[in-house]
């Protein structure tokens, strides 16, 4: 368990919005409520605030109590008051109070001799401030209003009103799930949103990707995958609870936690305790009908009791089902159950659920609450037929919990075939192939093997069908290429005409393995041998047959392509108009076409065509495997379009993906941008972590093994280490495996020679010329070449800098060109060269280059008044609009973007700029101008 403070997570956009509307402060101030759930992470976010504010900042701070029986009076305003005195000294806090200022000697007795008119404690409390806010940069800040007493109300209230007329930042918080409809609080905040005077912000649970960044900071240790969707699911994303199931994750519910959930479940009634019991019996969220169903009694009783309930914010009607508010509240209700209560209740669920629609859902929970309440046969007749259900629904984490639920119970159960209507291995079949589709590659692996021993001998067909599921298995566990495995199904088929359909399959299979592993000619011809097996049987009608038919097409299509034969994307086109109504075929096409888009520089086009693949996959695919792949490719298409921030913020669902061949080529695409970047610490803390997975899967997939080979040069570049930058590169030349890929690591190679040379060494450079000779037609290839030429300085960085490739490459050409130049001796052309490359990697996000080109700008002595040439040029223009003294909303209807973007550009024009205020920047930009 990590000790100590851990990141922010998920809540940069909060933290920005609020630094964005403290720098909006000049004349008049801000006011803002943060507002969200117990455990969101409020006081965490005004904390990481207020600490990155300027030291000329004044940060007072008070938070209202619950004394167990009301608030506790007044604790927040005193809270303020001690920290203006530690602020400014009782003297100074005096004096700006003036005459009336002994009241507050009611709360702090430091500031008077003898306590005042406590009726009068609030009107001097704000003007107290008012008056302060005009000598000084003055933040207050009131926590937990929901907590607060009426006087704290009423100057919380007051404060906000000023801040309108005064140059005084006002920040509040409240907890929304003790806000009911009663509240005190509520309508202060409908009045105060009537007048426009508060800004919301509304905290947003962590996204799963987010769930995965904070409980892995917090153990301090990596997690598997399993544990960090179970975490995820149970936190629901609530930051608190997060971090309780990650410090203490080898426990099923902290008690520290437990006892948190457990306080408003103990205030309820015994009646409404009751319906909870009941409730949590039947799992987080439960259907009206099935619920009375099993609470049984009186029907007044039961509507008692669940208002009860939803009053104390335990429950939430949803629809006609009720719910837990939080997932572990659940689990905290469930462990007070007594062990008769629980085989009851259980036993009366699945009773009330056999009379429901039999869909794949209701069928896995007819078996959990069976083999709950201790009846095996029944549990087990449930989880198969939920398992063929969830299978024929392509619901996969489904099958996959129903199938392992039914092999736990096999041995239970006296006659489990007669039971289930379904063999042993036909269940492990059908379980090992869930498993797969759901990304869960060592636990399908384990199911498959066990098949495969079990499968009868005389069963010809249904063994070589699960010997190439197996394949499939082996290779996306990165255990072998699969080919083993193909070529024994193909042996048992024989040459019997039957079998065709089921021997283009395994030939498909094996086409793709090659495709995969860079043997792309090869690759062709096998898939063109599976087509040619296939194609009488889809003549005759058999989809399946005309479905590898199209998936033929498209292998052909990407190792054509990869190979360096432009021609290959035509053929997308012919299987698009083919693979309509296959949807693994029309997978296979978005992630292929868009990676063969990027391959010949077409980014724009592959991030659409990789986003509406995406869309496709949401709404037709449960796999998870090609959802991740598609992403991944969304994600390399924005790194090679130079929109390297979104690709960061697309790159955040990692943690949360089991090791396997998708999960290696997205981790290495993710060390690349960090690289890109310019956090070369952080990538090489990402290769250390992920080498394993990495040289795993890179074993039989050329796409992360090239990609490797490239993030290692470019690190041992990084080092100064020209020589392992070259061991690197040489994959460049000695396997035809990479195609094109090749191309980016004879820049590597160019740059490790010329860094050779400059110590008086060398190295032999033209084997690389060569690969740049080989593919000379490619539309990325003059980028490259023009690189590779410039890095050994055989021609001008000028050359690179328009060329079609990745956008980071032209940046990083185009602050070569500005060295170049400084070396040269044209100082006003490096100063525009150098401020127009700053500014062009700021935009793409590539910190380092935007670093490196200011920091030889002030080496040269060419930084003078260029310091606004680093902005963006909408940048430029929110500048011009601040100078005119509009506000963010105001500037937002001018150039029809959010006030949110607005606010963004403002923060980054301050950064940029090292302003620290609106009125600072302004005064820049005049100046400037002038």
């Amino acid at each position: 368990m990590q000790i100590g403070r851990v990141p922010l997570v998920g809540r940069q956009a909060d933290l920005d919005a609020l630094r964005a509307e403290m720098a909006a402060v000049d004349e008049r101030g801000r006011a803002v409520v943060v507002s969200g759930d117990a455990g969101m992470g409020k006081t965490r976010l005004l904390r990481d605030f207020t600490e990155s504010l300027d030291d000329g900042v004044i940060v007072v701070r008070g938070a209202s109590v619950d004394s167990g029986s009301g608030p506790a009076p007044l604790t927040a305003v005193t809270d303020l008051l001690r920290d203006l005195v530690d602020a400014l000294g009782a003297d100074a806090v005096r004096e700006a109070a003036g005459p009336a200022g002994d009241a507050l000697g009611v709360l702090v007795p430091s500031l008077a001799e003898t306590a005042g008119d406590a009726e009068r404690l609030a009107d001097v409390v704000v003007e107290l401030f008012s008056e302060l806010s005009r000598t000084h940069r003055l933040v207050v800040v009131i926590e937990d209003l929901h907590w607060s007493d009426s006087t704290t109300c009423e100057i919380a209230a007051r404060l906000v009103r000023r801040a309108a007329a005064l140059p005084l930042f006002v920040l509040l918080t409240y907890r929304t799930d003790d806000v009911g409809r009663r509240h005190p609080l509520r309508p202060v905040l409908a009045e105060l949103d009537r007048a426009r005077l508060l800004t919301h912000r509304p905290l947003a649970r962590l996204s799963p990707a987010e769930v995965g960044a904070l409980a892995t900071a917090v153990h301090g240790d990596t997690l598997a995958a399993d544990v960090l969707h179970d975490i995820a699911a149970r936190s629901e994303g609530i930051p608190f609870y997060v971090e309780e199931l990650a410090s203490f994750s080898n426990e099923r519910l902290p008690v520290s936690l437990r006892d948190v959930l457990l306080l408003r479940y103990e205030r309820l009634d015994a009646e409404a305790r009751r319906f909870t019991r009941v409730l949590a019996t039947g799992g987080v969220e439960v259907p009206d009908p099935v619920l009375r169903a099993v609470f049984g009694g009186d029907e007044s009783e039961l509507e008692s009791a669940v208002r009860c309930a939803v009053d104390a914010q335990v429950v939430v009607v949803r629809g006609d089902a009720y719910a837990f508010r939080h997932a572990l509240m659940q689990e905290a209700v469930y462990a007070e159950l007594l062990p008769t209560e629980r085989t009851r209740l259980h036993t009366a669920y699945a009773t009330a659920l056999e009379a429901a629609e039999p869909t794949a859902r209701v069928l896995a929970d007819i078996a959990h609450h069976w083999l709950a309440a201790h009846v095996p046969d029944r549990a087990l007749s449930a989880a198969v037929a939920a398992q063929r259900a969830a299978s024929a629904a392509s619901a996969w984490s489904t099958a996959a919990e129903a199938g392992e639920r039914a092999m736990e119970l096999w041995s239970a159960v006296a006659d489990p075939e007669a039971v289930s209507g379904m063999s042993r291995v036909e269940v492990l079949r059908l379980t090992a192939a869930a498993l797969l589709s759901a990304n869960r590659n060592d636990r399908a692996l384990a199911f498959a093997r066990e098949a495969v021993a079990l499968w009868p001998e005389e069963d010809v067909v249904g063994r070589a069908a699960m010997l190439g599921e197996l394949a499939a298995i082996e290779f996306q566990a990165g255990v072998s290429h699969g080919v083993e495995s193909i070529e024994q199904a193909l042996a048992i088929l024989g040459d019997d005409q039957r079998h065709d359909v089921q021997r283009a399959g395994l030939l498909l299979d094996s086409a793709r393995v090659h495709m995969l592993n860079g043997r792309h000619g090869f690759g062709a011809e096998v898939a063109a041998r599976a087509a040619a097996t296939a194609e009488s049987g889809a003549a005759a009608g058999d989809r399946f047959a005309a479905e590898i038919m199209v998936q033929a097409l498209l292998i052909a299509a990407t190792c054509r392509t990869t190979a360096g034969d432009a021609s290959g994307l035509a053929l997308f086109a012919q299987a698009r108009a083919q693979a309509g109504g296959f949807v693994r075929a029309m997978m296979r096409y978005y992630i292929n076409y868009s990676n063969g888009l990027m391959l010949v520089g077409r980014y724009d086009e592959a991030i659409a065509i990789a986003r509406e693949g995406h869309e496709y996959g949401r709404t037709h695919v449960a796999d998870l495997g090609p959802l991740v792949m598609i992403e991944a490719n969304m994600i390399e298409a924005h790194i090679y379009s130079g929109r390297l921030r979104e690709a960061e913020e697309l790159g955040g669902l990692l943690p949360m993906i089991e090791p396997g061949l998708y999960s290696a080529f997205l981790r290495e695409r993710l060390v690349c941008l960090a690289i890109w970047r310019g956090h070369i610490d952080g990538a090489e803390a990402a290769l250390d972590a992920a080498r394993r997975e990495l040289d795993m899967f890179g074993a039989y997939e050329f796409q992360t093994r090239f990609g490797m080979a490239y993030d290692l040069g470019e690190l041992a570049l990084a080092r100064g280490d020209a020589h392992a930058a070259l061991s690197h590169a040489r994959a460049a030349w000695e396997t035809p495996a990479g195609g094109v890929l090749a191309l980016p690591l004879t820049a590597v190679a160019a740059r490790a020679v010329a860094m050779l040379r400059a110590r008086g060494d060398d190295a032999d450079i033209e084997p690389y010329r060569a690969v740049l000779a080989s593919f000379a037609d490619w539309p990325v290839a003059p980028l490259w070449t023009a690189v590779f030429a410039a890095e050994l300085g055989e021609r001008s960085w000028e050359s690179a800098v328009d060329a079609v490739g990745p956008a980071y490459i032209r940046a990083y050409a185009r602050v070569r060109h500005g060295e170049e130049l400084v070396a040269a001796g044209d100082r006003t052309a490096a100063r525009d060269v150098l401020a127009a490359a700053a500014a062009y990697a700021d935009q793409l996000g590539a910190d380092g280059l935007a670093t490196r080109a200011q920091h030889v700008m002030t080496d040269a002595g060419l930084t003078g008044d260029a310091s606004r040439s680093v902005l963006t040029a909408r940048e430029e223009q929110v500048l011009e609009l601040v100078a005119e003294g509009l506000s963010n909303g105001q500037i937002a209807e001018r150039l029809y973007i959010s006030a949110k973007t607005v606010s963004v550009h403002v923060t980054a024009i301050l950064r940029k700029l090292d302003a620290p205020s609106r009125t600072a920047a302004a005064a820049i930009h005049r100046r400037t101008a002038a």
